[in-house]
């Protein structure tokens, strides 16, 4: 029996963690803030290649922002900078970016501007 619990402990620990680990296919949120906004990024589906970016965008008091939003990918350890890209705007406060190309597997920094506010949301890719 002593044999047993510690077994069945690991077994369920491990399918947990097989359940609640992201996958290449899932959403993934990305929050940050500067002093004036709140950016909200959803990443799909995190994998080297091709990418979706949603940016959601509010002031501190919950208003949709607005103005000209650039993302720019980066791989610092390998020396990666992607060229900026313009997000579409798809309704106030909300901007997307299609086709954001992860070329490899990796830690990468997305940058996110709106004027000068900036934000680094980190991405590990598997």
């Amino acid at each position: 029996m002593k044999i047993i619990l510690p077994a069945l402990g690991a077994v369920i620990v491990a399918a947990a963690a097989l359940l609640l680990w992201p996958r290449s296919g899932d959403t993934h949120q990305l929050l940050a803030d500067t002093a004036r906004y709140s950016f909200k990024v959803a990443a799909q589906p995190l994998k080297p290649g091709g990418n979706s970016l949603d940016i959601e965008i509010t002031d501190r008091t919950g208003n949709p922002a607005t103005g000209d939003v650039t993302v720019e990918p980066a791989m610092p350890q390998m020396g990666h900078a992607l060229s900026p890209i313009t997000a579409a705007s798809t309704q106030p406060g909300h901007f997307r970016v299609d086709n954001v190309d992860l070329p490899m597997a990796g830690q990468w920094e997305i940058t996110v501007s709106l004027g000068t506010d900036r934000v680094v949301i980190p991405l590990l890719l598997n």
